[in-house]
């Protein structure tokens, strides 16, 4: 599903609730409240972005079906970023313990692919408890492209609002009980990468770039009609090269893996590279490259002159954990020799 769809969707579940007969939305501080005769009632906040840094809306939901022995569900919905649902979460109100939120057990998607619902009988229990008493609740997951983010919902006017709710459906003076949603069905699976490749470069990682290399800003004027190059190679290990010069017939791309598995973190890559001077030397940079996503075959090609007869290029796949050089071609001197296609190979050696 597109981005723009997921938005829509999501904020039609959240702000455009209709409203029974003789019961229309109300607001309560932070949190408004709306009630559907057959979906029964909800109660939300919403907050425009995390520390994670990407453009988002979220929402922090407490709602209940219509029927009379129905408990509590919370849930929190995410718009443009995507929380893994292989790691854990967290959830704190103020200053109490946190608690966590494993996958699955814990906390999982139910109905849409963003709507994470907590799961977990006792962490409900505790957690609507203390959200009543509460100032403020943090949410704190992982991204599916490995990026942390802290989300914080202020809670003034949820007592109210579940309350009104209360009124609304006749049960007032009733038990506090929250549960699962049961009446709502598992989100579908989704493919990680697509959804990795439609948020773009992670913040966490476009920082890292900017402290840590010489390149340009890749949105700078100069450099941002250059797209960054995005594609999986394991299922936890995304690769992200990230234009850092451009000249003449050649961008420059600096590369990196996000690794999203137990460890995480964000690895620099290094190349071996062929100069006719020099021999084998390193490099953090390779040049107009392509990367096929289904081969996992990584290629470059770098011109050192207008006419193409010198410079050097080069194949890796990806192996394991690492880019494995296939075969790289050089030629030693500028010499109308033609090409990439035409230099002589330097590996593997003949």
């Amino acid at each position: 599903m597109a981005k723009t769809h997921l938005a829509a969707a999501i904020a039609a579940l959240i702000l455009t609730a209709g409203s029974p007969a003789g019961a229309e939305e109300s607001t309560f501080d932070d949190w408004s409240a709306v009630c559907e005769e057959e979906d029964g009632c909800i109660a939300s906040s919403l907050v425009g972005k995390a520390s994670g840094g990407y453009d988002a809306r979220f929402a922090l939901r407490v709602g209940r079906t219509a029927k009379a022995d129905s408990a509590w569900t919370i849930s929190i919905s995410t718009i443009a970023v995507l929380a893994d649902r292989d790691r854990p979460a967290e959830v704190r109100v103020d200053d109490n313990p946190p608690l966590t939120l494993k996958p699955e057990r814990g906390y999982a998607p139910f109905g849409t692919v963003n709507d994470f619902f907590i799961v977990d009988d006792g962490t409900l229990n505790i957690l609507i408890g203390q959200m009543l008493a509460g100032e403020s609740l943090r949410f704190t997951f992982l991204d599916v492209s490995g990026t942390p983010h802290d989300v914080d919902f202020p809670l003034a006017g949820v007592a109210d609002a579940l309350l009104w709710i209360d009124e609304a459906q006749g049960r007032l003076g009733s038990p506090l009980l929250a549960g699962p949603p049961n009446h709502l069905s598992p989100a579908p699976k989704i493919d990680n990468a697509a959804a990795i490749a439609r948020l773009g470069v992670p913040p966490h990682l476009l920082a890292r770039h900017r402290a840590a290399s010489t390149c340009e800003d890749p949105n700078s004027e100069h450099m941002s009609g250059f797209d960054p190059v995005i594609g999986a190679v394991s299922k936890t290990a995304t690769l992200y090269a990230l234009p850092c010069t451009a000249g003449g017939n050649n961008v420059g791309y600096r590369l990196y893996i996000v690794e999203t598995g137990e460890i995480g973190g964000i690895e620099p890559l290094y190349f071996a590279a062929f100069n006719g001077d020099y021999g084998w030397v390193g490099t953090d940079t390779l040049f107009n490259i392509a990367f096929n996503e289904e081969t996992k075959e990584l290629t470059s090609a770098y011109k050192a002159r207008g006419a193409g007869d010198c410079g050097h290029s080069g194949t890796w796949v990806w192996k394991n954990y690492a880019f494995a050089m296939r075969e790289f071609s050089a030629p030693n001197r500028c010499n109308g020799s033609g090409g990439p296609g035409g230099w002589p190979k330097v590996y593997p050696a003949k």
